[in-house]
Protein backbone atom coordinates (compact mmCIF):
# COMPACT_ATOMS: atom_id res chain seq x y z
CA UNK A 1 0.00 0.00 0.00
CA UNK A 2 2.99 2.35 0.95
CA UNK A 3 4.49 1.70 -2.25
CA UNK A 4 1.29 2.88 -4.34
CA UNK A 5 0.96 5.72 -2.52
CA UNK A 6 4.81 6.52 -3.38
CA UNK A 7 4.73 5.96 -7.02
CA UNK A 8 1.50 8.29 -7.46
CA UNK A 9 3.19 11.12 -5.01
CA UNK A 10 6.61 10.27 -7.45
CA UNK A 11 4.31 10.19 -10.51
CA UNK A 12 2.55 13.68 -9.86
CA UNK A 13 5.77 15.60 -8.50
CA UNK A 14 7.32 14.48 -12.25
CA UNK A 15 4.80 15.11 -14.64
CA UNK A 16 3.22 18.61 -13.40
CA UNK A 17 6.17 20.41 -13.66
CA UNK A 18 6.66 19.29 -17.60
CA UNK A 19 3.28 20.02 -18.64
CA UNK A 20 3.09 23.67 -20.22
CA UNK A 21 0.21 25.81 -21.42
CA UNK A 22 0.26 26.57 -25.44
CA UNK A 23 0.74 29.50 -26.05
CA UNK A 24 -0.85 30.30 -29.50
CA UNK A 25 1.67 32.14 -32.17
CA UNK A 26 2.58 32.03 -35.80
CA UNK A 27 5.39 29.47 -37.09
CA UNK A 28 8.76 30.68 -38.35
CA UNK A 29 8.02 30.90 -42.43
CA UNK A 30 4.44 31.48 -42.59
CA UNK A 31 3.24 33.54 -45.25
CA UNK A 32 1.00 36.39 -45.04
CA UNK A 33 -0.27 38.58 -47.95
CA UNK A 34 0.03 41.82 -47.89
CA UNK A 35 0.04 45.19 -50.34
CA UNK A 36 2.12 48.32 -50.19
CA UNK A 37 0.46 51.47 -49.20
CA UNK A 38 2.41 53.54 -52.08
CA UNK A 39 4.08 52.15 -55.42
CA UNK A 40 7.33 51.23 -54.44
CA UNK A 41 10.51 51.88 -56.97
CA UNK A 42 14.44 51.67 -57.04
CA UNK A 43 13.82 54.76 -59.00
CA UNK A 44 11.97 56.33 -55.43
CA UNK A 45 13.73 54.83 -52.40
CA UNK A 46 17.36 54.70 -50.51
CA UNK A 47 18.95 51.82 -48.72
CA UNK A 48 17.59 52.11 -45.25
CA UNK A 49 13.99 53.84 -46.32
CA UNK A 50 11.07 52.85 -44.40
CA UNK A 51 8.03 51.35 -46.30
CA UNK A 52 4.74 49.80 -44.93
CA UNK A 53 2.26 46.97 -46.06
CA UNK A 54 -1.22 46.89 -45.28
CA UNK A 55 -2.79 42.89 -44.58
CA UNK A 56 -4.92 41.79 -46.67
CA UNK A 57 -7.37 39.75 -44.43
CA UNK A 58 -7.87 38.64 -41.11
CA UNK A 59 -5.19 35.86 -40.44
CA UNK A 60 -6.61 33.46 -37.12
CA UNK A 61 -4.65 30.72 -35.50
CA UNK A 62 -6.93 28.47 -33.31
CA UNK A 63 -9.65 30.28 -32.17
CA UNK A 64 -7.91 33.71 -32.09
CA UNK A 65 -7.20 36.72 -34.72
CA UNK A 66 -2.95 36.60 -35.00
CA UNK A 67 -3.61 39.46 -37.56
CA UNK A 68 -6.54 41.66 -38.44
CA UNK A 69 -7.33 42.99 -41.47
CA UNK A 70 -5.89 46.85 -41.61
CA UNK A 71 -2.87 45.77 -40.11
CA UNK A 72 0.42 47.76 -40.68
CA UNK A 73 3.64 46.01 -41.44
CA UNK A 74 6.58 48.25 -40.99
CA UNK A 75 9.92 47.65 -42.27
CA UNK A 76 13.34 48.68 -44.28
CA UNK A 77 14.68 48.74 -47.31
CA UNK A 78 17.67 46.55 -46.93
CA UNK A 79 19.35 45.88 -50.42
CA UNK A 80 19.10 48.69 -53.29
CA UNK A 81 21.35 48.22 -56.33
CA UNK A 82 20.83 50.90 -59.04
CA UNK A 83 20.37 50.17 -62.77
CA UNK A 84 23.52 49.86 -64.59
CA UNK A 85 24.86 48.63 -68.28
CA UNK A 86 23.40 44.97 -68.74
CA UNK A 87 21.50 44.47 -65.21
CA UNK A 88 17.97 46.53 -64.24
CA UNK A 89 18.08 47.62 -60.60
CA UNK A 90 17.25 45.25 -57.57
CA UNK A 91 15.46 45.95 -54.49
CA UNK A 92 15.09 43.56 -50.80
CA UNK A 93 12.75 44.77 -47.73
CA UNK A 94 12.99 43.27 -44.17
CA UNK A 95 9.97 44.05 -42.48
CA UNK A 96 10.64 44.73 -38.14
CA UNK A 97 7.24 45.74 -36.48
CA UNK A 98 3.67 45.17 -36.40
CA UNK A 99 1.09 48.16 -35.42
CA UNK A 100 -1.99 46.36 -34.80
CA UNK A 101 -5.24 48.55 -35.24
CA UNK A 102 -6.12 49.57 -32.23
CA UNK A 103 -2.32 51.00 -31.86
CA UNK A 104 -0.20 48.13 -30.03
CA UNK A 105 2.65 47.66 -31.03
CA UNK A 106 4.81 44.30 -31.33
CA UNK A 107 7.93 43.45 -32.99
CA UNK A 108 8.09 41.38 -36.17
CA UNK A 109 10.80 39.67 -38.22
CA UNK A 110 10.52 38.86 -41.74
CA UNK A 111 11.31 39.12 -45.20
CA UNK A 112 8.98 40.88 -48.11
CA UNK A 113 8.81 37.67 -50.55
CA UNK A 114 7.97 39.33 -54.15
CA UNK A 115 5.61 38.40 -56.93
CA UNK A 116 8.46 36.39 -58.47
CA UNK A 117 8.88 34.40 -55.95
CA UNK A 118 12.37 35.57 -54.91
CA UNK A 119 13.01 38.24 -51.67
CA UNK A 120 14.80 40.36 -54.15
CA UNK A 121 12.99 42.36 -56.86
CA UNK A 122 14.68 42.96 -60.09
CA UNK A 123 18.37 42.60 -60.56
CA UNK A 124 18.05 40.30 -64.10
CA UNK A 125 19.78 41.02 -67.01
CA UNK A 126 18.76 43.18 -70.21
CA UNK A 127 18.37 42.27 -73.36
CA UNK A 128 21.47 42.81 -75.94
CA UNK A 129 21.97 46.03 -77.88
CA UNK A 130 22.90 44.10 -81.05
CA UNK A 131 23.43 40.38 -82.47
CA UNK A 132 25.95 39.23 -84.95
CA UNK A 133 25.67 36.05 -87.08
CA UNK A 134 27.44 33.00 -87.07
CA UNK A 135 27.76 30.36 -89.73
CA UNK A 136 27.53 26.55 -88.28
CA UNK A 137 28.87 24.00 -90.81
CA UNK A 138 27.19 20.71 -90.94
CA UNK A 139 28.09 18.06 -92.95
CA UNK A 140 24.99 15.52 -93.57
CA UNK A 141 25.21 12.77 -96.46
CA UNK A 142 24.90 14.01 -100.09
CA UNK A 143 25.61 17.53 -98.74
CA UNK A 144 29.28 18.46 -98.50
CA UNK A 145 28.72 22.19 -98.11
CA UNK A 146 25.93 22.72 -96.38
CA UNK A 147 25.70 25.52 -93.15
CA UNK A 148 23.46 27.25 -90.64
CA UNK A 149 23.06 30.73 -89.87
CA UNK A 150 22.97 31.73 -85.92
CA UNK A 151 22.35 35.24 -84.85
CA UNK A 152 24.00 35.54 -81.24
CA UNK A 153 24.61 38.47 -79.14
CA UNK A 154 26.96 40.60 -79.77
CA UNK A 155 28.24 41.23 -75.92
CA UNK A 156 26.74 45.06 -75.88
CA UNK A 157 23.90 44.91 -73.16
CA UNK A 158 21.14 47.60 -72.98
CA UNK A 159 21.50 50.07 -69.87
CA UNK A 160 18.96 48.64 -67.08
CA UNK A 161 16.25 50.06 -65.82
CA UNK A 162 14.47 51.02 -62.26
CA UNK A 163 12.05 48.06 -60.93
CA UNK A 164 8.97 48.22 -58.60
CA UNK A 165 5.39 47.52 -57.45
CA UNK A 166 2.62 49.34 -57.48
CA UNK A 167 0.33 49.45 -54.50
CA UNK A 168 -1.83 46.80 -55.86
CA UNK A 169 0.64 44.05 -56.59
CA UNK A 170 0.29 41.40 -53.44
CA UNK A 171 3.24 40.49 -51.86
CA UNK A 172 4.19 38.04 -49.48
CA UNK A 173 5.70 38.41 -45.49
CA UNK A 174 7.97 35.25 -44.86
CA UNK A 175 7.89 35.46 -40.99
CA UNK A 176 11.81 34.44 -39.92
CA UNK A 177 10.95 34.41 -36.09
CA UNK A 178 7.91 33.09 -34.44
CA UNK A 179 5.54 35.36 -33.58
CA UNK A 180 3.49 35.20 -30.47
CA UNK A 181 -0.35 36.64 -29.89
Amino acid sequence: MVKKIILIFLTLIFTLPVSHAYEAHLQKGALIKVYSRTPLSTDSLEEGSIVNFIAQSDLWVLEQKAIEKGDIFWGYVNLLKMPVLGVNGAMGIKIKKIVKTNGQEKDLQGTVIFPNGSETLGGTLTSPASYNTTLHLRRVYGNYFGASQQYVPSGEYQFGSHVGITSRDGVLIRLDDDYYI
